[in-house]
């Protein structure tokens, strides 16, 4: 039965009193094994144990109240018990412990300190290892912890195997020793959290950050893979200048690629890597960076920016890639001039290389250009000599002479008609005056020409230049027309232009009637389509789409633009190319590329449909708000009710209005 509490503390009173301190303690003791939560009757008792001497009782009756009021959240009470306690025993752990604690959390930080420092003192001389980590780890988690606090904590963690405390430690050390100026051993922290966290990207790209930012390359290469560099145009700097030393190539171009996608503005910069590298001698890693140049020039359509690139590499002295590279730009580009110049280069550094038989190839052909050039023909004598032949006179005189007999090869604009192009009617009738039959011909007059050139017919079409002729990777439909055109049209078009045969009885019968010129031309794109070398485009599409998943942007877009000269494949390939383009956010490029897929047939109406949503949807981004509401109409009328056109419509037209 419970214990009458009244009863018993008068009762201990009285022993007191009678100086019997054991039988009032036995009262206590009694009175708090009834009522545990008694705290009056167990500091009572706490204190009898401290007039007996007893101190490990006493302290444990103080810290039993003391640890109730430290979970209750009572700390000044608690502090105070435990500080009762500290005073009977002072090497008392549990006390100091939570002692520090509190101290802690009260902001008292010199005497939390002080509590920990007297907790590892007496955790050392006996021995405990890992209670002395704890406690290291313990002054870390201080407020206004120093670096060197912080790195002690952190290492002590890493030895009693608390690695993710650890890390966070690394860490925190990293970010005050910084904050204290010193760099080296912030960077010494970060790399050794890096290297117990290998999986955590950030961090290391937080290292490699670092590394880069003090020159310490050869610190950050541990660090910088394209996983950790992410989208920091810095270390992917970093990242493709570490790849070029380490002879990767490849890696690097990569590496550079991501960079200038990411940040345009960095193209400068690696403009001036490229010029380092070719000044100190490194010509491949200055080509790595050029291609890399030429590629975003070529992307952006700017075939002057893409030339430059290579003209300023070209300028620390002849490098054959890059040299082969210009002579295929500036075919592409129709720069004969270019083209030219890059040609001699590189004929002569594939002597100076000593490829004799690259150099003669491209010495014959820059001769039979130009035969009358002596600088080509001494290019020529010197190849000829270098492979040990010693006909290179009889070589020149060739080509001189074969220019004399022949000429030069038919320019379109130099095809003599009677007063410009000939009128289609004319032609159509048979009206153009015919050649004499094969019979009256004198031996020595000239046969008459099957099949005048294609420009005599089309009196639509200006006259063109070669260097006009040649396609361009931007010139669309142009491109495409003309390539259907390169076909031999003497059969095709004979019955336009070709001599009569003999003429018919009078009045008797009509002649045949001459082909359509529509039908002509129709022949000549079936049979160009047909003859389309790679088919029809299928191919270079499938690679595009292989490229862009890879993240291979810049080939991507040359496969996407080969498939969008192909008929078949011109609506798909002209969509992603526009698509891409706005989602890189260059809008006048995606807005154009749009606008020929518009053009071309789409393999069903709903694609089409989508077609002109995004087109209208980039329009009006770009601020052509009257253009992108025609389009929208254009929708609305054929398809009512699509997305949401006729509310986008509604709007522009309420803007187009206020405008007005």
């Amino acid at each position: 039965m419970p214990i009458d509490r009244e009863a018993t503390l008068k009762q201990a009173e009285k022993l007191l009193r009678q100086g019997r301190l054991e039988g009032a303690i036995a009262e206590y003791v009694r009175l708090v094994q009834d009522q545990p939560r008694d705290w009056n009757s167990i500091n009572a008792l706490g204190d009898l144990y401290v007039r007996a001497g007893d101190s490990d009782r006493a302290v444990a009756q103080f810290t039993h109240i003391a640890d109730f009021m430290f979970a209750e959240g009572f700390a000044p009470k608690a502090s105070a018990l435990y500080k009762k306690a500290l005073k009977i025993k002072p090497d008392h752990e549990h006390t100091l412990l939570r002692l520090s604690e509190i101290a802690a959390r009260q902001g008292l930080l010199v005497d939390a300190r002080s509590y920990l420092r007297t907790l590892e003192r007496l955790r050392r001389q006996r021995g405990d290892a890992r209670g002395v980590g704890d406690v290291l780890v313990r002054l870390a988690t201080l407020e206004e912890a120093g670096g060197d606090a912080r790195l002690a904590g952190a290492r002590a963690a890493q030895e009693i195997g608390e690695t993710a405390r650890a890390v966070e430690l690394f860490k925190a050390a990293a970010e005050t020793l910084e904050g204290e100026g010193r760099q080296r051993e912030a960077l010494d922290a970060l790399a050794e959290a890096a290297a117990l966290a290998p999986d955590d990207p950030e961090l290391r790209r937080q290292v490699a950050r670092i590394a880069v930012a003090t020159g310490e390359l050869a610190r950050a290469q541990a660090f910088l893979t394209p996983q950790s560099a992410g989208a920091d145009p810095e270390l992917l700097l970093a990242l493709g200048r570490m790849e070029l030393a380490s002879g990767r190539e490849a890696e690097a171009r990569v590496a550079f690629t991501r960079m200038v996608a990411l940040a345009p503005d960095r193209i400068a910069v690696l403009r001036d890597v490229a010029a380092d590298l070719a000044r100190s001698g490194a010509t491949t890693g200055a080509f790595v960076c050029t291609e890399v140049l030429v590629d975003d020039a070529l992307l952006a359509g700017d075939w002057d920016r893409a030339l430059d690139a290579l003209h300023a590499l070209l300028a620390y002295g002849p490098h054959v890639p890059a040299l082969v590279k210009l002579v295929e730009l500036a075919v592409d580009a129709g720069r004969e001039e270019v083209m030219e110049a890059a040609q001699a280069q590189l004929a002569d550094a594939y002597v100076a290389a000593g490829r004799a038989d690259e150099a003669r190839v491209i010495a014959e052909d820059l001769l039979a250009r130009t035969p009358d050039s002596e600088a080509h023909a001494d290019r020529l004598r010197r190849v000829v000599a270098l492979l040990g032949v010693d006909d290179a006179e009889a070589i020149i005189s060739r080509y001189r002479e074969q220019n004399e007999d022949f000429g030069i090869a038919l320019d379109l604009d130099d095809v003599p008609t009677s007063d410009g192009d000939l009128d289609l009617a004319a032609a159509a009738a048979n009206e153009v005056t015919p050649s004499p039959p094969p019979d009256t011909l004198h031996a020595e007059e000239e046969p008459p020409v099957v099949a005048p050139p294609i420009a005599t017919y089309v009196t639509s079409a200006p006259a063109v230049t070669p260097s006009e002729s040649a396609p361009r990777p931007d010139d669309d439909h142009d491109a495409i027309v003309l390539e259907m055109l390169e076909v031999d049209l003497s059969d095709t078009l004979a019955g336009l232009g070709g001599a009569p045969g003999p003429p018919p009885p009078a009045a008797e019968a009509m002649p045949p009637a001459p082909r359509d010129l529509d039908g002509v031309f129709e022949e000549m794109r079936s049979r160009a389509a047909r003859e389309q070398p790679g088919g029809d485009g299928a191919e270079e599409y499938d690679r595009g789409l292989q490229q862009l998943a890879a993240g291979r942007v810049v080939e991507a877009v040359a496969s996407l633009r080969a498939a969008a000269r192909m008929p078949l494949f011109r609506f798909r390939a002209c969509t992603r190319l526009g698509r891409l383009y706005l989602e890189r956010g260059e809008m006048t490029e995606g807005i154009e590329w749009l606008e020929r897929a518009a053009e071309a047939p789409p393999p069903s109406a709903d694609e089409g449909w989508a077609v002109l949503y995004d087109l209208a949807d980039a329009l009006e981004r770009s601020g052509e708000s009257a253009r992108a509401l025609a389009v929208l109409l254009e929708i609305e009328a054929d398809a009512g009710g699509y997305r949401d056109v006729h509310q986008r419509v509604e709007v522009l037209s309420r803007t187009q209005g206020g405008a007005r």
